[in-house]
C-alpha cells in the first residue's frame, strides 16, 4: 500500500467517524451506562454476578480535532536493516505528512545509544523533517530499549497538555538487549508515561521481539500493541493508529465503583485497576469517537429474600471532554432485586453483559494458553482455544447482536487456532498475545 493510499484511507476513516456529526450537531458527552448481567438474582442463592460500566465516545466535530502531540521511537539496531528499516522510514515519513501545523512531533532512534534527529516541536517545515529523517534512519548497533523510550517520554513532555492527544509509537523488531531488559522495568515506563498523560502504542515486527514485553508497556499506559507479522505491513499499522489518534475524544478517564450492602468485588475482567477493600478504580487513558470501552467487574453479591431490592454499588465516572475542554462527571447507582422464579431470572438477565463478561473469561483462558505454549506443551494450548470457542458458541443468548458478538469471538479463537496448526511457534504465539491485549483493552481489531 502505498502513502497516497494511506492518506485517503485516513481521510475515510474520519469522513466515517464525522458522517453522523455533519447530519446533526451531537451532543458532546460521552455515553455512559452500568449493567449487571443478572439484575435480578435468586433469593437466598449467592452467585457471582457481573458488572458493565460502559462508556462510548461521541461522535467527532466535523470540522475539527484535537491537537497532537507525537513522540516516535524507532528502533535503528542491526536486525532492522534491508525492508525494516525503509518502512519505518515510510512510516515516519506518513506521520509528518499527515499531521499539520498545530501538532507537535519528535522522532527518537536507538541502537546501542539514544539520538533525537527531530527535537519536540511544531511542525513548521515538513520538507527539512522528512530530509532529517531519511538521512538519520540507517541500521547499526544493539538494542537500548529502555533508553529508547524514555527519551520519548521526555521529548513529549516539553509540550504536555491536557487539550491534545499525548502518544508515543514504539517500534522495535528485537529483543531489549542494552540497559534495563525486564518486562516489569519497561512496564514501569509504561506508568510513568501513563501518569503523564502519554499513551504508548508499541509495534513488534517480526518474530523477534518480546511480545510481553512490548504489551506490558502499552498495557500500563493504555495505548495499542500491534503484531506486525510482515514489514509491508507497518504502513497500515501507522495509518490505523493515526486512525485512533486523531479521533480520541475524551482523556484521562476515571472510573470508581463503591460495592456496598454486604456486596464483595472479586476480581476485575479484563482492564488493570485497583481494588480496595469495596472500592474499584480503573484509569482509561483514552476515548475514541464511536468506540466502547468498559470495565467489568465480578462481584458476589449479598443474599436476599423474594420481592426485596437492595442497592449494589455507587458507580462515579469522569474525563476531560477534549470537545468542551470541560470535566465531565457521571453516577448511578445500581440495585439487584430478589425472586423465587427461576424463569423471571432468566428473563431479566441483560445478554450484553453476558457476551462480554464470556469474552474477557476467555481471554483469561488464553493467556493460560501463552503458558502452555511456553512450556512446549502445544496440544494443550491447542485444546484451550478450542474449549474457548467451543464455550462462546454455547453461550445461551437469542438476541441476534449479542449473538453475534460472541459467535466473532469464537472465530477469532478458531482462527487463532489455525493459525497454530500453520505458523511458528513464535508467529502463532505473537498472534495470540495481540489477541489477547485486543480483547482485554478493548482495542479495535482491524489492523
Amino acid at each position: 500500500m502505498n502513502l497516497k493510499h494511506l492518506f485517503a484511507a485516513l481521510a475515510f476513516i474520519l469522513l466515517a467517524l464525522t458522517a453522523n456529526a455533519s447530519a446533526q450537531q451531537p451532543v458532546q458527552k460521552v455515553t455512559i451506562k452500568s449493567d449487571l448481567a443478572s439484575p435480578v438474582m435468586l433469593e437466598n442463592v449467592q452467585e457471582k454476578n457481573y458488572l458493565k460500566v460502559s462508556l462510548t465516545g461521541f461522535p467527532l466535530s466535523a470540522t475539527r480535532r484535537s491537537p497532537i502531540n507525537l513522540a516516535l521511537v524507532i528502533d535503528r539496531s542491526g536486525s532492522m536493516g534491508g525492508d525494516r528499516i525503509q518502512q519505518a522510514t515510510e512510516a515516519a515519513v506518513m506521520a509528518v505528512n499527515t499531521l499539520s501545523s498545530q501538532d507537535t512531533l519528535s522522532v527518537v532512534i536507538y541502537d546501542d545509544v539514544v539520538d533525537v534527529i527531530v527535537p519536540a516541536g511544531k511542525l513548521n517545515n515538513k520538507e527539512k523533517l522528512i530530509s532529517q529523517i531519511r538521512e538519520r534512519l540507517t541500521p547499526r548497533g544493539g538494542t537500548a530499549l529502555f533508553a529508547g523510550v524514555s527519551r520519548g517520554i521526555k521529548e513529549a513532555s516539553k509540550y504536555l497538555d491536557k487539550a491534545q492527544v499525548n502518544r508515543i509509537i514504539l517500534l522495535s523488531d528485537g529483543q531489549a538487549n542494552v540497559g534495563p531488559s525486564s518486562t516489569s522495568e519497561l512496564a514501569e515506563l509504561g506508568k510513568i508515561a501513563a501518569r503523564k498523560g502519554i499513551a504508548v502504542t508499541t509495534m513488534g515486527i517480526g518474530e523477534g521481539y518480546n511480545e510481553d514485553l512490548m504489551a506490558a508497556i502499552a498495557q500500563y499506559s493504555d495505548g495499542n500493541h500491534v503484531f506486525v507479522q510482515n514489514t509491508d505491513a507497518l504502513e497500515k499499522a501507522f495509518a490505523h493508529e493515526f486512525g485512533d489518534v486523531m479521533s480520541v475524544v475524551a482523556q484521562d478517564v476515571m472510573v470508581e465503583i463503591k460495592v456496598d450492602n454486604g456486596a464483595k468485588p472479586l476480581r476485575l475482567l479484563g482492564r488493570e485497576g485497583d481494588i480496595h477493600g469495596n472500592t474499584v478504580s480503573v484509569k482509561l487513558n483514552q476515548l475514541y469517537a464511536n468506540q466502547e470501552k468498559y470495565v467489568m467487574l465480578e462481584v458476589l453479591p449479598a443474599k436476599g429474600d423474594a420481592t426485596q431490592s437492595k442497592p449494589l454499588a455507587e458507580v462515579k465516572v469522569s474525563y476531560d471532554n477534549l470537545a468542551t475542554h470541560q470535566k465531565d462527571r457521571w453516577d448511578e447507582s445500581v440495585a439487584i432485586r430478589y425472586t423465587a422464579s427461576a424463569d423471571e431470572v432468566q428473563k431479566a438477565q441483560v445478554e450484553e453483559v453476558v457476551v462480554d463478561s464470556a469474552i474477557q473469561k476467555s481471554a483469561i483462558q488464553n493467556e493460560q494458553a501463552l503458558k502452555l505454549i511456553d512450556e512446549g506443551k502445544m496440544d494443550e494450548a491447542k485444546a484451550v482455544l478450542q474449549d474457548s470457542a467451543n464455550a462462546l458458541n454455547a453461550l445461551p443468548v437469542r438476541a441476534p447482536a449479542p449473538k453475534k458478538k460472541a459467535q466473532a469471538s469464537a472465530e477469532e479463537n478458531l482462527k487463532l487456532l489455525e493459525k497454530m496448526e500453520s505458523e511458528s511457534k513464535e508467529a502463532s504465539r505473537k498472534s495470540l498475545k495481540e489477541q489477547s491485549y485486543k480483547t482485554k483493552n478493548q482495542s479495535s481489531k482491524s489492523n
